[in-house]
């Protein structure tokens, strides 16, 4: 189905195979009933010729278990269009026959390498998953979102199989992917953090990885960007005319805006003072201080009173 792959599967015994998959970017891979330990060769930066080891990631093999157990939530009886998929960019973004971009809705998944920089640790197994899950489909059915385009002009959708198979909580169950809570497309949302927790539970894929554990805002440095865990003492909560700061410890904060204000209780969240609490969201620098936007209750989590 897509151009750019060609997959070779080669018995190696009874519980094993290797799979080959080529794409623009080469990989090897091994895939087995227990854990998939990937020893990752990726070509990057083609215009200079260089090689970048991506070192060893172990994770339970996307290729090796059927369509996992969704949670009843997932199930969708109505779809906005039924649509054939030329080729995948990432793990949450595809291109659809007639060019359109869709992203996928109420997941993030690791960055691919963009301007000659490496990728994400596990960007390319998640792309590759994806490849394997949406291969031999000859269509797919979109689930549109509430809001329909996204800031870069993308069309937002919950992507499923003629089977029933709802693609974000896929990716989810097994780990390649993080939930994303953007509001207003929330609807899928009890779907994909039961899935997601499914897989944290049994630390699975990313979760198993210490890039995508909690870290602790004493541990972070102030160089850090993109999505992140991270967990600390909340020294202070303060209003703006935009928005509600939580200012925790080491110089970091977490941003709601008044927008999202309806997706959390006002009053648990002036009641956070002293209390150690986890979050997750982009981080970003501004003015000197690492922030965080949360966009959902969801997002920021009580971890001791």
């Amino acid at each position: 189905m897509f151009a750019l792959n060609a997959i070779l599967f080669i018995p190696v015994n009874k519980r094993c195979w290797i799979l080959r998959v080529v794409l623009t970017n080469s990989a090897v891979s091994m895939a087995c009933h227990n854990d998939l330990i990937l020893d990752y060769l990726s070509h990057k930066n083609a215009l200079i010729g260089r090689f970048f080891i991506f070192g060893v990631f172990s994770i339970f093999s996307p290729f090796c278990y059927s369509v996992s157990n969704q949670p009843s939530s997932c199930v969708s009886a109505y779809f906005g269009e039924n649509v054939a998929i030329a080729y995948v960019i990432d793990g949450d973004t595809v291109v659809l026959a007639d060019n359109r971009h869709i992203r996928l809705i109420g997941i993030n998944t690791p960055e691919i390498s963009h301007n000659n920089e490496l990728s994400d640790v596990g960007a390319e197994i998640a792309r590759e998953s994806l490849i394997q899950i949406l291969d031999n489909q000859p269509q797919v059915q979109l689930l549109y979102g509430k809001e329909r385009l996204d800031r870069h002009g993308r069309t937002l959708a919950h992507i499923y199989l003629d089977s029933g198979m709802n693609v974000q909580a896929e990716m989810l169950i097994k780990g390649l992917a993080m939930p994303l809570r953007i509001p207003p497309n929330l609807s899928l949302m009890d779907c994909y953090s039961t899935a997601s927790l499914i897989a944290k539970k049994e630390g699975r894929g990313l979760w198993a990885l210490p890039r995508y554990q909690t870290h602790d805002v004493f541990s972070l440095t102030g160089t850090e960007r993109g999505f992140y865990f991270i967990s600390g003492k909340v020294k202070l909560v303060t209003e703006s005319r935009s928005s509600i700061w939580i200012n925790l410890e080491n110089n970091v904060a977490l941003r709601i805006v008044r927008d999202d204000l309806d997706n959390f209780n006002k009053s648990d969240l002036t009641s956070l003072r002293g209390k150690y609490i986890e979050a997750n969201g982009w981080l970003y620098k501004r003015k000197g201080q690492l922030r965080m936007r949360i966009r959902h209750k969801l997002d920021l989590n009580v971890l001791i009173n």
